[in-house]
């Protein structure tokens, strides 16, 4: 259904990448919609990332059709504790709630099984529930809870995170 690569920027970063990094609805409980994106910020970050030795940024594609429908997040990855976190999205409105997150992730698992990590981490707003879904289908626990850390629309809500071994 899926699969997952590293990022071309000249090939993969385009107006429909910009178009979701400025979407509220895509990035609403994410800290992006807090910045105003550009191309060239875009294709600065997928270099950045392309460079990095331990962060990994993976486009999600349909096998289908190799359409771009979102990314996953490796990183940063600790190697002295071998321990990583993992952040996704789907930009692809009309793809949401169609198993695509829980896909990218079983398959970035692998990705970090391979790089001898141990253990994934995540974080997520408490009224994600998408996200809260897609990581307890991949085996991720609830590990904490940092009471009313997060202000979204103007009230405070809780931030979990989840952690898996790997």
């Amino acid at each position: 259904m899926i699969y997952l690569r590293k990022f071309r920027p000249d090939k993969d970063v385009g107006s429909k990448y910009k178009k979701w990094m400025n979407d509220f609805e895509v990035h609403k409980f994410t800290e992006q919609k807090y910045k105003k994106h550009t191309l060239k910020d875009i294709k600065s970050f997928v270099i950045q990332k392309n460079k990095s030795k331990n962060e990994f940024l993976f486009g999600i594609f349909l096998k289908e059709n190799n359409n771009h429908i979102g990314n996953i997040k490796l990183g940063p990855i600790n190697f002295i504790h071998k321990t990583a976190e993992i952040s996704y999205f789907i930009g692809e409105k009309k793809l949401w709630k169609k198993g695509y997150t829980t896909l990218a992730i079983k398959e970035v698992i692998k990705i970090a099984k391979k790089k001898g990590i141990k253990k994934l981490k995540a974080g997520c707003y408490e009224m994600n529930k998408g996200s809260i879904k897609v990581l307890l289908k991949n085996g991720f626990k609830q590990e904490a809870n940092l009471k009313k850390e997060i202000i979204f629309k103007n009230k405070r809500y809780d931030h979990y995170f989840f952690g898996k071994l790997i």
